[in-house]
């Protein structure tokens, strides 16, 4: 019956969207406003074609799945090589997670190597007081994917645990994830979860009272894909088969994020692959607001970058549904490029009289209404409560201005391929000139909202209303992002600033946070 309802949903919301969508192409591009008007027109409209496509995508996807979990096989116990690469990480970093390894359970043969790609006397040190192995390369060129494809020459067992420097696997990781290593799967990806609050934790001072930013990912979507074999490939936390990686030439290089590509590659060749939902790892998010946006730079770069390494759109290997699932998970990082087109919409008639689309109030409550509703009804019950619509616009807009033009750049083909690894040291590098797309944004649209409200003076009109509505609602998005932004200057004062809040945590609007944000920056 659940299956059945989240079908008749899904249904039900295609159809709202597909109204939606036709009478936005037949009735509301402004062709009487001028060719101006008629090309940012259409390009307000594909924005939203694309987000209405990844929604529907979104939710198909969590209609099908059902509540099957994966099937485990009689693997018996064969031999594991486990593998930390590291380059550059604070040796202590390195003995948790190497120790967290040495005690893993496991039947089998367990050998443990570190992988050091700064070749540090420190590093070999430690590997030799834990009795790991230790490998460091002489040419360190293709980054992470060259240390690990160099690795893969000087080991033998048939299955790879890989975790990164900061991911300390539980004793039971080798217990939980091999059984589902059947002949045909080619990896098993688990939960990357975070002892620490990430930074949207930190700065509302409410812990787990909101869903860690990446559990989205890792409860809801990633699980989702299981019944179509299209569980992405996240760089840490896995179990590969040895067979598999030889299969398409060890971990792909040229891209920023191997792991994406890899995964992408081993789907082509026709193994299985398994997402599991339990945490059997733990690391560090992020502490500073600096390499969170180094991090998702190279995450936003690197899918664009793997999307057209392994050719999604022409490759051979790949089912429609994969093809759409990676597809949406490159397309996601274009939510910089979409909001900022959604938030130029209404300032460009608001302060220069562009119009990008043509309604009124009667066609808006018959056309666009039921669509919004659905979505923001069916977001956070289809994610488990891990994602809503509001939380949702509030992560893109705190990271738009800083991911807008490195998308724009890699899709035009100005490529960067330096890996950066992610620092955990906590030491904060916050610089005031992080605030000033977020304040510069604000300004103008501070501007449109006051230009919006005489426009509305001077002759009241459904128009006028939803202008004013819609340059308030992005000033607040803004303002509160460039808050966010100070707050993450105190990131360790933040954090154990005060206890988490009840459920409030994990209400929306964000208005209910706003108060608990501005005191915390005085702490």
């Amino acid at each position: 019956m659940r299956r059945f309802l989240k079908y008749m949903y899904a249904v039900l919301l295609t159809a709202a969207a597909g109204v939606y969508l036709v009478w936005r192409v037949k009735d509301t591009v402004p062709y009487d406003h001028g060719m101006v008007s008629v090309i940012l027109g259409w390009i307000l409209l594909a924005a939203e074609i694309l987000g209405c496509i990844e929604l529907l995508l979104f939710i198909w996807f969590y209609a099908t799945a059902g509540r099957k979990q994966p099937e485990k096989s009689e693997t018996g116990h064969p031999a594991v090589d486990v593998m930390v690469p590291t380059c550059g990480e604070p040796v202590e970093l390195l003995r948790h997670t190497l120790t967290a390894c040495l005690a893993m359970r496991w039947e089998g043969e367990v050998k443990v190597w570190l992988l050091d790609d700064a070749d540090r006397s420190k590093m070999k040190a430690l590997a030799e007081e834990l009795g790991v192995g230790y490998y460091a390369r002489k040419k360190r060129t293709n980054a992470k994917a060259g240390n690990l494809n160099a690795a893969l020459r000087k080991t033998h067992a048939p299955l790879i645990a890989f975790f990164d420097a900061d991911m300390a696997p539980h004793e039971d990781f080798l217990e939980k994830t091999v059984p589902y290593m059947g002949k045909d799967v080619g990896f098993v990806q688990t939960p990357q979860s975070f002892t620490n609050p990430d930074l949207f934790q930190s700065a509302f001072a409410c812990g787990k009272g909101i869903p860690n930013e990446q559990d989205f990912f890792y409860q809801s979507i990633e699980p989702a894909r299981n019944h179509i074999r299209a569980v992405v490939l996240a760089g840490s936390n896995m179990l590969i088969s040895r067979q598999a990686l030889v299969d398409v030439g060890g971990f792909v290089t040229g891209t920023l994020t191997e792991d994406f590509a890899t995964g992408i590659e081993i789907q082509k060749k026709g193994y299985g692959c398994v997402a599991l939902t339990e945490t059997l790892a733990e690391g560090l998010s992020p502490e500073s607001l600096g390499a969170l946006i180094r991090q998702r730079k190279r995450w936003a770069r690197g899918c664009i970058q793997s999307g057209r390494k392994t050719k999604l759109l022409t490759c051979k290997g790949l089912t429609f549904a994969q093809r759409m699932s990676y597809l949406m998970a490159v397309s996601y990082w274009y939510f910089p490029v979409k909001r900022l087109i959604y938030i130029a919409a209404p300032v460009l008639y608001s302060l220069f009289g562009i119009a990008l689309m043509r309604c009124d109030l009667r066609s808006a409550v018959m056309y666009w209404l039921p669509m919004f509703v659905l979505t923001g009804i069916g977001i956070p019950l289809f994610s488990g409560r891990t994602r809503s619509v509001g939380w949702s616009m509030f992560y893109e807009i705190c990271l738009t201005p800083f991911l807008f033009f490195p998308v724009l750049s890699e899709t035009f083909g100005i490529r960067k391929t330096e890996f950066q690894v992610t620092e955990k040291s906590g030491r904060s590098d916050w610089k005031g000139s992080m605030l000033l797309a977020h304040l510069g944004i604000s300004a103008v649209l501070a501007a449109a909202l006051v230009r919006s409200v005489q426009m509305s003076l001077e002759g009241q009109t459904f128009l006028y209303t939803m202008l004013i509505a819609w340059n308030i609602y992005h000033l607040y998005l803004f303002v509160t992002g460039a808050l966010f932004i100070c707050a993450c200057k105190k990131e360790r004062a933040v954090k154990a600033a005060w206890e988490p809040v009840q459920r409030i945590g994990k209400a929306d609007p964000l208005l209910l946070k706003l108060p608990r944000l501005v005191i915390s920056l005085f702490r």
